[in-house]
């Protein structure tokens, strides 16, 4: 009898210890929980901030790009007619390239998924193609312009 009660006694203290190790081990996984829950929150609100930015941006730049060209057809307005045609097809391509630049800008933001590395290279490409383009057309511009007296 004396093995019987050892191992009631035993099983008994098992019965215990377990039940100590499992309110232990809950608390530790509420806590587990609650710490990648304020994690994820401020995981999203990081990317929704970057997102905002960066639509921000590629709006700014889209603005900017579509002024310049606005200013450039209406000083293209002033040159010379014979030029005109020269003049038309360099402002038609500035647009043109703009529309496929916010194309793009447009595809990475809808993403949502994409680092703010590449939306940061996105908007650098951008504003090189922004640069060649407005350098395009105003070199057009001073070729079409009549020679100074």
């Amino acid at each position: 009898m004396p093995k019987r009660r050892l191992a009631k006694k035993q099983a008994e203290a098992g019965e215990a210890a377990w039940q100590r190790v499992k309110v232990e081990l809950e608390g530790q996984w509420n806590s587990f929980e609650g710490q990648l829950k304020a994690y994820f929150e401020i995981a999203g609100k990081q990317i929704e901030q970057q997102q905002a930015t960066f639509g921000e941006v590629a709006a700014a730049q889209a603005k900017a790009w579509g002024e310049a060209a606005e200013k450039f057809h209406g000083d293209a307005a002033k040159v010379v007619a014979a030029r005109r045609a020269d003049i038309d097809a360099a402002v038609k391509r500035m647009k043109a390239d703009a529309s496929e630049a916010q194309a793009r800008l447009q595809k990475v933001k809808q993403t949502g998924s994409e680092p703010w590395s590449a939306m940061s290279a996105a908007l650098a490409e951008s504003r090189k193609a922004f640069d060649r383009a407005n350098q395009a057309a105003w070199d057009a511009l001073k070729r079409s312009a009549p020679p100074q007296a």
